[in-house]
């Protein structure tokens, strides 16, 4: 059930980011609110589960958006690996310490995403980049006070069997 949840959560996702967000980009970037689902399941269900959904929930964005397949995929797989890793060491119910790992992991994802771009033959340079990748990790971290709120109570309380 939590992962059908979790798939109709980054489905709606990327329709926003195909759509709504289209209109609303800042300096030419977009929040990409699937990584943002990725890190914030991660933080609370651990390195295992954040792995799981990175890897689906980025394929399924590979599919729809992406131009090389399984590069969303990989990187947002190591992100849930990563930040779910951190799970037992940070402070939940603190809003600035899930705030901070969003921050962590946007940018943790954009270094990722160029390496592995590179390595398939799809050469994006590291300055631009870095034009891209600090302005996403900035703008997925704005949306964490609209969304972690939710996302705690909806974990914590067990209302969506996350």
């Amino acid at each position: 059930m939590k992962y059908l949840v979790l798939g109709l959560l980054g489905f709606f996702s990327l329709l926003l980011e195909s759509t709504l967000f289209n209109e609303l980009m800042i300096a030419g970037v977009k929040p990409d609110l699937v990584l943002i689902i990725v890190i914030l399941y991660a933080i609370f269900s651990g390195p295992r589960e954040g792995a799981i959904v990175g890897l689906f929930l980025g394929f399924i964005e590979d599919l729809f958006m992406a131009k090389y397949l399984g590069i969303n995929a990989l990187s947002k797989f190591f992100v849930g690996l990563i930040i779910g890793s951190l799970e037992k060491r940070i402070y939940k119910e603190n809003f600035i310490v899930p705030t901070i790992a969003l921050l962590v992991g946007s940018l943790i994802h954009g270094l990722l995403f160029i390496f592995i771009s590179n390595i398939v033959g799809y050469p994006l340079g590291i300055k631009n980049g870095f034009n891209v990748v600090i302005p996403v990790a900035i703008y997925n971290t704005c949306f964490a006070p609209f969304v972690y709120g939710s996302f705690y109570k909806a974990t914590t309380k067990r209302e969506l069997d996350l």
